[in-house]
């Protein structure tokens, strides 16, 4: 199904709205938005009726309904003092206005593009992702809101990932894999993967069951299930979603990256040149990985941007090589390293301001490279307001919130990593974080429990060593500081005071020297000696 109005078009199979120049970015409530009052054009939609279609009934303030508005008329171009579009009837609601025309489209209806088309479009050459409705197994009016509520919140939360495409449920009539062939829909729908699930409910608790399947041979991808309470329903569906989508977003790029090493072909496209590069940072290890993966990578990366350099996501990956070797310490210059950081991340923000990883990436280079903390939370915040769901988005806020001095706020941001991925790919350095914040904290059992399963999570993980002596140290266990100084020595034995007052970027002096003192009287600034 499509609205088409002016030179814009809302594609619900695709759950994408496009303009004269292609797709427009918009946010999964501000596509809502649009999408009912689009539903409901020419007539006045209220606010109560707006909330129930947009935030399925739940309480929302008067701000976060402008933010949407502001937002959906951003994309359409519309000035807020004089729309056209979107109009707001003061005290009553919003209309829209405009002729409208309503058609049968998508994915299913499409004619062949021929060459040379719009390179704005070249995203409907990756992989497409369906998320079908899920399944009610029992007779609770509570599971018929719950199954209709996760698949589109999956849907909403996978579209943020802007990478794969995302056919919402809506495009099924919100039919379940109970209810048609998956596979053979799937196939007339163009998409490469679906997304299933069930709900069962027993009393107040609840059961979530999720899937993802390849169509191609119907390989089962990845699987989990979810439990939880029902006493607060929109929570848990929001919880759910996002951790469905922080795991599935991996496994489609592992699965992909398999694909590519069965049938290479002669001329790699630059997406598959990032599949590649995605590939080389999970055989670099964990943490920050290794100086010869970065370096791949970066190589990778490059390669895909002489083929594209309006591909954002290119120059955020390339920020986070320049990134990585800055923090570790790989590059011979360090602060060409962090220049070229937030050269990368800016190509990329120019390109698309709603690229969440970019954000993140230009976040700690101007917190660690030049210490404007100010502007460090400003973008770490907005990497995690533009995807929520990205556990990598969480880290770099969680990390720039511990040295502005928010460390309680920090520690939520960095325990909703592993709420989103029990297996993120730099838990060590997540780690380090954590163990700094409940030392900050004073919370000195929490410091210790942490530092060890960081050292045996990542033994060899510099920063991660600098930041458990001083917990442990701090809270009194002295013979394991020692025995992480001991292992520091080894691994970074250039090791000294310099080094943490230069990449320590603590905006309060006090914070710094309780950090270095502890580091200190552990005896780590002599094991460099």
């Amino acid at each position: 199904m499509e609205y088409a109005f002016g030179d814009f078009t809302l594609d619900l199979t695709r759950s994408e709205l496009r303009g004269a120049l292609g797709p427009v970015e918009m946010e999964p409530k501000a596509f809502a938005l649009l999408t009912h009052l689009l539903e409901h054009h020419g007539r006045l939609v209220a606010k109560e009726d707006l909330i129930d279609a947009v935030w399925q009934g739940r309480i929302v303030s008067d701000s976060a309904i402008s933010t949407a508005v502001k937002a959906a008329r951003r994309a359409l171009g519309d000035d807020g003092s004089e729309p056209v579009w979107l109009k707001t009837i003061r005290g009553r609601g919003f209309r829209f206005d405009g002729e409208v025309a309503r058609r049968a489209g998508g994915a299913e209806d499409a004619a062949p593009v021929p060459v040379g088309r719009n390179p704005a479009m070249a995203i409907f050459d990756r992989p497409s992702v369906l998320v079908v409705g899920f399944d009610c197994l029992g007779n609770d009016d509570r599971d018929s809101s719950l199954a209709l509520g996760l698949a589109q919140e999956v849907r909403l939360n996978l579209s943020y990932w802007r990478w794969f495409p995302v056919i919402g449920p809506e495009a099924l009539a919100f039919k379940t894999a109970g209810q048609i062939d998956v596979r053979a829909v799937a196939r007339e729908l163009g998409a490469a993967y679906a997304l299933s699930g069930a709900v069962r409910s027993m009393g107040d608790k609840v059961r979530v069951n999720v899937a993802l399947t390849a169509i191609e041979d119907g390989n089962l991808i990845w699987s989990r299930h979810f439990d939880g309470s029902l006493e607060n329903l929109f929570d848990f569906e929001e919880e759910v979603s996002r951790a469905i989508v922080a795991q599935i977003e991996p496994e489609l790029s592992r699965a992909n990256s398999h694909r590519l090493s069965q049938a290479r072909p002669a001329d790699l496209s630059a997406w598959q040149l990032l599949l590649q590069a995605g590939d080389a940072e999970r055989r670099g290890g964990g943490g920050y990985g290794s100086p010869a993966a970065n370096e791949t990578q970066k190589h990778l990366v490059r390669q895909a941007l002489e083929k594209d350099d309006r591909l954002a996501r290119a120059w955020a990956w390339l920020a986070k090589c320049h990134w990585q070797e800055t923090i570790m310490g790989w590059s011979t210059d360090r602060e060409a390293s962090i220049n070229a950081t937030l050269d990368a991340s800016q190509h990329a923000l120019e390109i698309n301001p709603g690229n969440w990883e970019a954000r993140g990436y230009r976040a700690l280079a101007l917190m660690f490279g030049r210490r404007e903390h100010t502007e460090a939370e400003f973008h770490a915040r907005e990497s995690v307001r533009l995807n929520p769901s990205d556990a990598t988005a969480r880290h770099v806020l969680g990390c720039v919130l511990e040295n502005v001095g928010e460390t309680a706020e920090a520690l939520e941001h960095l325990n909703a990593v592993f709420q989103l991925n029990p297996n993120h790919h730099n838990a060590a350095g997540v780690l380090g974080d954590v163990v700094t914040c409940h030392m900050l904290l004073g919370q000195h059992a929490q410091a210790v429990d942490a530092a060890i399963r960081l050292m045996s999570l990542a033994p060899n993980y510099s920063r991660g060593l600098q930041r458990c002596i001083a917990a442990l140290f701090t809270a009194g266990e002295v013979a394991q500081a020692q025995a992480a100084v001991a292992r520091l020595s080894e691994v970074q034995p250039e090791f000294d005071e310099g080094y943490v007052r230069s990449t320590y970027p603590f905006r309060d002096p006090a914070t710094l020297e309780l950090f270095v003192d502890s580091l200190r009287q552990a005896g780590a600034f002599g094991a460099g000696a």
